[in-house]
């Protein structure tokens, strides 16, 4: 072969690999980590689930799961960009967003979930029971805050005739034996577990004076709504998917969320049915979340209230 055909032969072979690996690249999707804040509550069990069963991976998602202790922190992170996503109480997301902050509420994740735990020998008359005591609640503002208030104002009960403290949930247990608290309001399993490991016994669950009051949600930045609505469409179906899944194979989804926060099988169980998970939005939430709010602008914990469209972003759950 002659010094001009095996010129010609590697120019067609250079440029074969060239228009190889150059449509390789535009072709290919971008992989892009998709940061998701939640909570360690069986609250977020879709989160675990949609984990353990491998459903963002294939929905060509790459999440990365990051762990919060307060709603609070998953906002603030959300405001910083530090998360995309994240799932947390309707209450820090009403009250940030009231402020202007720049997220929106894209799904529901359950309602109800909470409830009032108080000493083994507490009394069962609840102004009894709470009249003089120091009782604990997550944080100032949060959804177990807001409810004790509605729940005082429903039996005549002044909050000035209790002592309030913040402390966060899991170390409720430990301070109510340890004689520190009398009474702690708790998102589950913290209220169930009272019963089921005998340090305490449940006074009443939140369903039981507000049935299905709005709990918590999936909230989203603006700025990833822009920029990667398709992402969100997926993750969104993803969250539907898992949560049907929760609610139709409670018991296996009692074991992964066991699993995931290493806790019992038999607690988490238990704490299952006190909770009502949901994943798409109706009239009726939109209307408990308004009730809600109400609650919040009475305890001056919202400046004024939000318009529906600050609030939510729902087209998202149903882009195909």
């Amino acid at each position: 072969m002659d010094k001009y055909n095996i010129l010609k032969l590697l120019v067609i072979i250079f440029i074969a690999i060239f228009l190889v690996y150059s449509t390789y690249d535009y072709i290919q999707v971008k992989e892009t980590t998709i940061n998701v804040g939640y909570l360690p509550s069986n609250h977020h069990a879709a989160v675990f689930v949609a984990d353990e069963m491998n459903m963002y991976s294939k929905a060509g998602l790459n999440v990365n799961l990051v762990p919060f202790r307060s709603g609070k922190e998953v906002i603030a992170a959300l405001e910083k960009g530090q998360i995309d996503i994240g799932y947390c109480g309707i209450a820090p997301a009403t009250a940030a967003i009231s402020e202007g902050a720049p997220v929106k509420i894209v799904a529901p994740v359950n309602t109800g979930g909470s409830g009032v735990v108080g000493e083994l020998n507490s009394s069962s008359n609840l102004s009894e029971a709470l009249i003089g005591k120091t009782v604990a609640i997550p944080s100032k503002g949060s959804v177990q805050d807001v409810i004790l208030h509605d729940l005082l104002a429903d039996n005549n009960i002044s909050p000035s005739q209790i002592t309030t403290i913040e402390l966060e949930s899991p170390l409720m247990p430990v301070s109510l034996r340890n004689g520190k608290i009398n009474t702690y309001v708790a998102w589950e399993p913290y209220v169930t577990a009272a019963n089921v490991n005998g340090y305490g016994r449940v006074l009443m669950y939140s369903n039981d004076w507000w049935n299905n009051h709005p709990c918590c949600v999936v909230v989203a930045s603006d700025k990833f709504i822009e920029k990667s609505p398709s992402e969100l469409s997926r993750f969104l179906k993803v969250h539907v998917k898992a949560t049907t899944f929760i609610i139709n194979n409670k018991e296996e989804a009692s074991q992964i969320i066991a699993r995931k926060l290493g806790s019992s099988e038999v607690l988490e169980a238990e704490s299952l049915n006190h909770l009502n998970y949901t994943c798409c939005p109706n009239q009726n939430f939109t209307q408990d979340v308004y009730q809600f709010m109400e609650i919040q602008m009475r305890l001056g914990y919202l400046n004024q209230f939000p318009s529906n469209d600050s609030l939510y972003d729902f087209e998202f759950l149903s882009m195909p």
